[in-house]
């Protein structure tokens, strides 16, 4: 339905009328809401037409905060939007747009002027109840942890009904990089722990074991519906449920049986489960736990026994429980996460009492909400501190920053290989001997993953290139040098919780044969030229930071500034007519001026402009300009023969003035601006003005990530979607 409606292009800008059903509870988005809508019919016209598929609309205006309760799971929608294609990344070296859309949680995006366009129909009993219980705990945690509690507010709603939408996106980085990030989100630790003490509770009630075990199987059903069906969370109450189930039959069944039996359901219900992350992970460590946990249980604790036996052993348990997951997790996390790291190890005997500490106290103050204010700001106390101390645990990766790393891809033929030899080892390998591969398996395996940074050296060439990485709505370029330097000109960036520096930019230089940046340069501080900054900085640890004209109060800038300072990076700022020499290279800086006032706010028109100098060939990188400052950058020396001009400000209509384009005369223009676009990037009068000045021009909208190489005297062009093109300086002798 969408590519009639859209006739090939990005998006359809005419209103339809869209009828389906929310699939989750709406979440507060940047400028408004989130809603995810499964749809069921749409209208263009006066007839409704059926389709299927999911849509992520965004709900504009202030409106849509006080609406955002009556939007939950399972209620019907009607409502007039806008619709686009979700924006995809295409890099060199990275996924594939068909890969993209199947990892993706919906089909199309769509944009909602009003919350008062939206016409909500109620849900069935079930789904209502779920969301009054869901409901319930959003109030709880609004009215018991606020002020400065809130934050361990989003944390205890995390862990309760799996709503992650109000964590700070600090507190998701730190508990990602400890390896704790685990105990938020729900799965088999929540489930087992509510398992347990529900059974055990109505043990005291019931004398029956099979009746305590079917009620509970109910009790964890409804759980699992409360909270929605995350893979973890699917997987959990599954298995719990088996498990249950074969009780009360009076089935004895092993726990890798119960683990293939939750599987095979999962899977016969969702085939498109086997290519989910969440799944992976969840699974693989329960698999890897149930395989070596009990191998390597008696290996850590062979040397302690007497009273404290089983202090050892039950903390030898939680070791080997985290080792194990590690040990089945560590492909996945190098291939999809590039992250390893041992941090977890220790920091579980922390983050998994914390965690059942906030869920339980947060249950508490649930039920005693409305009976007891003194025992629900108990409850409230004890939880907070639990959060403190998960969240505070995470700070040993601060201190020792060496116990988690980020690494550069490895090949998939690794994993293949990884995972066969612990299936050969298991086969044929039984006790101690066992215990001893694997430990063998897991050293070899951290040190090549430790290691594979400094696999890879700078290349010294007689070529100089520059990638235009496709960071959707922003800019990211990198230039490497032919002395083996590299220069990373801003690194893109988004508003909420996606880092586009750690998700696209790092993978894209990793790419690119980069392991070190020698400098880091924002161009100005709004968020689509340094919001990525920070997790590229962390990751490739550049010699220098350089900045234009400084805006102390940009919260982006002082994250980096705070970043650099800790790590004791230099920090220097750009003025016009400083330049740099790298052999046969000239870098020189011709914007901007130094500042007659200290800025306030991010201005476009203070942004970096940089000329580099190769052979014949000049490289010019606007940043954000405008046309005022580009009538006062200089005209370009006249042996500049081939001329490619990064284009100002994503192709907007106040950059790339006519008199600019008749004075530079570029042969090359590179626009960066992200698919389908609110801003109508790059403008189309702008296009033309460039076509009609002679100048090949190539856009990552289009063209994905775009490499250009030169050795001075011939240019070469090729786009991640293949396009290519090449141009040779003719020179005119006199």
């Amino acid at each position: 339905w969408f590519d009639q409606a859209a006739g090939g292009a990005e998006r359809v800008d005419s209103a339809v009328d869209v009828r389906g059903t929310l699939a989750a509870d709406a979440a507060p988005a940047e400028g408004g809401t989130r809603l995810v809508i499964d749809v069921d019919a749409i209208r263009a016209g006066r007839e409704w037409r059926a389709v299927a598929g999911r849509i992520q609309a965004h709900v504009g205006g202030a409106l849509s905060g006080h609406a955002r309760g009556d939007w939950t799971a399972g209620r019907g929608v009607v409502a007039p939007m806008t619709l686009r294609r979700p924006p995809l990344s295409l890099n060199f070296g990275g996924p594939s747009p068909e890969w993209q859309r199947l990892r993706r949680g919906f089909d199309l995006g769509g944009s909602i002027k009003s919350a008062s366009l939206v016409v909500v129909t109620p849900a069935g009993p079930l789904a209502e109840a779920a969301a009054a219980v869901r409901a319930r705990v959003r109030r709880t945690v609004a009215g018991g942890f606020d002020g400065s509690r809130a934050a361990s507010g989003a944390v205890v709603t995390a862990i309760l009904i799996g709503d992650r939408a109000g964590l700070d996106d600090d507190v998701e980085r730190r508990l990602q990089a400890a390896g704790t990030y685990h105990v938020i989100a729900i799965s088999g630790g929540n489930v087992a722990l509510l398992t347990a003490a529900t059974l055990l509770c109505l043990r005291l009630l019931i004398r029956s074991f099979r009746f305590a075990a079917a009620l509970t199987a109910v009790v964890v059903l409804a759980y699992g519906a409360v909270v929605g069906g995350d893979p973890s969370v699917t997987r959990a109450v599954t298995v719990a449920a088996v498990v249950l189930g074969a009780e009360v039959m009076g089935v004895s069944a092993t726990p890798l049986h119960v683990l293939g039996v939750a599987a095979a359901g999962i899977l016969l219900a969702d085939p498109l489960t086997s290519i989910d992350v969440g799944a992976w992970l969840s699974f693989g460590a329960t698999l890897g736990i149930l395989l070596f946990a009990h191998r390597l249980i008696p290996w850590v604790a062979r040397r302690n026994d007497g009273w404290k036996r089983r202090a050892v052993r039950a903390a030898a348990a939680l070791l080997a429980a985290t080792a194990a997951a590690e040990l089945a997790l560590l492909p996945i996390s190098a291939l999809i996460f590039h992250r390893v790291g041992v941090a977890g190890l220790a920091l579980n005997f922390i983050a998994i009492p914390a965690m059942a500490v906030i869920q339980f106290a947060g249950i508490v103050a649930v039920v005693v909400d409305p009976l007891s204010r003194l025992a629900l700001r108990a409850a409230v106390f004890v939880a907070h501190d639990g959060v403190r101390a998960l969240v505070g645990s995470a700070g040993l990766v601060d201190v020792a920053p060496w116990l988690s790393w980020r690494t550069p891809p490895v090949s998939a033929w690794w994993a293949v290989a990884y995972y066969s030899a612990i299936a050969g080892l298991i086969a044929r390998t039984r006790g101690r001997g066992i215990t001893r591969a694997l430990m063998g398996i897991i050293v070899a395996s951290g040190t090549v993953i430790v290691l594979s940074p400094s696999f890879v050296w700078p290349s010294v060439t007689n070529r100089l290139r520059l990638t235009m990485i496709d960071v959707g709505q922003g800019d990211g370029l990198l230039v490497q040098f032919p002395s083996g330097h590299s220069l990373l000109v801003d690194s893109g960036g988004t508003p909420g919780a996606f880092d586009v520096g750690e998700r696209v930019v790092t993978p894209a230089l990793w790419d690119r044969g980069v392991r070190r940046l020698d400098w880091l340069v924002f161009t100005h501080a709004d968020v689509d030229h340094i919001g990525g900054a920070s997790s590229v900085a962390a990751t490739f640890t550049p010699e220098e930071i350089w900045e234009g004209t400084p805006v102390p109060r940009s919260p982006e800038r002082a994250r980096l500034w705070n970043a650099s300072v800790a790590r004791r990076r230099a920090w220097r700022v750009l003025r016009d007519g400083d330049q740099l020499r790298l052999g046969d290279v000239e870098i020189r800086v011709l914007h901007p001026p130094p500042p007659d006032w200290e800025r306030q706010r991010v201005r476009n028109e203070d942004s970096v402009v940089l000329r580099i100098r190769y052979g014949v060939v000049e490289l010019l990188l606007t940043g954000d300009i405008g046309s005022d400052s580009e009538a006062q950058l200089p005209v370009p020396p006249p042996d500049a023969l081939i001329r490619v001009l990064k284009v100002a400000h994503h192709g907007s209509r106040t950059s790339t003035s006519a008199a600019f384009v008749h004075a530079y005369a570029p042969d090359l223009a590179l626009v960066s601006a992200g698919r389908g676009n609110l801003f109508g990037h790059p403008a189309a009068d702008v296009l033309a003005r460039l076509r009609a000045a002679g100048a090949r021009v190539f856009r990552t909208d289009e063209d994905g990530a775009i490499s250009v190489e030169t050795d001075g005297e011939v240019v070469v062009v090729q786009t991640r979607t293949g396009r290519r093109w090449q141009l040779r300086a003719t020179r005119v002798e006199p």
